[in-house]
């Protein structure tokens, strides 16, 4: 059954952030921004798809997840249009900044990223996550690694695309990065 494989997925034993919980927490943002959405179903789809596949040394997580749903979205018999806008959605998230982006894929990036303006423990849980499933990655290599994709995102003019989240969450976004590469940069424990 699709729901128990997707459930294994992300219930493998390296998975620390991209796991249930990050599925779980994407599922409650599309239901609490339901009214903004067009199609949250399909943006639910993407939602369990995203990530299903997810090995920390691979480049190419986001085209087999996007492969995996519309191989399995088709086989439920979802139209080939909405397969290609829920695998649309997930490649998308290779780069959450690159490129035009209707309303319900601005806001399921923004979702997505969500986590970078969460609470201060929460988002130093997700960094800890994060760290934990890159545990094969030498420290050095990974505090450079993780300090400029940081610095990238810090880059952009908008931490968030719609106006709804770079409101809510783009002032603490800014400041947990800022936080995390002072952490990275210093030699602080990261976890």
């Amino acid at each position: 059954m699709l729901g128990d494989r997707l459930i294994a997925a992300y219930s493998e034993a390296h998975r620390r952030y991209h796991g249930l919980a990050h599925v779980r927490f994407l599922l409650n943002e599309i239901d609490r921004r339901a009214s903004s959405l067009g199609n949250a179903r399909l943006v639910a789809f993407a939602a369990w798809f995203h990530d299903a596949i997810y090995d920390p040394s691979a480049k190419d997580n986001e085209d087999r997840s996007a492969g995996w749903a519309r191989r399995d979205l088709a086989v439920m018999g979802l139209p080939a249009t909405q397969c290609d806008a829920v695998a649309r959605l997930i490649l998308m998230t290779k780069s959450h900044h690159a490129g035009d982006a209707t309303p319900d894929e601005a806001l399921f990036l923004d979702m997505d990223f969500a986590i970078l303006g969460a609470d201060h423990e929460v988002y130093t849980r997700y960094a800890s996550g994060v760290r934990e499933e890159y545990a094969a990655v030498p420290d050095a290599a990974f505090r450079a690694g993780r300090a400029a994709f940081l610095k990238s995102v810090l880059g952009q003019s908008r931490m968030f695309r719609t106006d709804l989240y770079e409101e809510e969450c783009g002032g603490r976004a800014r400041e947990n990065m800022a936080r995390e590469i002072e952490r990275l940069e210093s030699g602080a424990p990261l976890i």
